[in-house]
């Protein structure tokens, strides 16, 4: 199984703060997440994988920040989607993303997002 990891260092934004942003806002944050995860991937070098089953993790550099455990699937579907948007992947449905799992937050030295994409042969 081969498997590629990324990390974005912009804090990722969960469910409870989405739900308090005028539509306009989410939409900006929403795209700019997109196009930074999609450069990611093509800068990685990730080829085009039919089937994935992905980690994401949150990192944060103290414990003030720790959201729960899948508070920031905003973030990891924007994620997601970036990937649609590189063309690493053909699309998002169950019939190319089989996994998806949430790990607890990573304290460390930054905040951030870590994506961790294996293919399924």
């Amino acid at each position: 199984m081969t498997e590629w990891t990324l990390t974005d260092t912009e804090r990722p934004w969960t469910t409870n703060s989405e739900r308090r942003w005028h539509y306009h806002k989410r939409a900006q944050v929403v795209r700019d997440a997109r196009t930074r995860w999609a450069w990611r991937a093509l800068a990685a070098g990730i080829p085009r994988l039919d089937r994935v089953v992905i980690e994401a993790q949150p990192l944060a550099k103290d414990r003030r920040w720790k959201p729960d455990v899948a508070a920031c699937y905003p973030s990891v579907k924007a994620a997601i989607d970036g990937l649609v948007d590189a063309r690493v992947l053909p699309d998002d449905n169950d019939r190319h993303v089989i996994g998806l799992t949430f790990l607890p937050v990573e304290i460390g030295k930054q905040n951030g997002l870590r994506l961790t994409i294996m293919e399924i042969l």
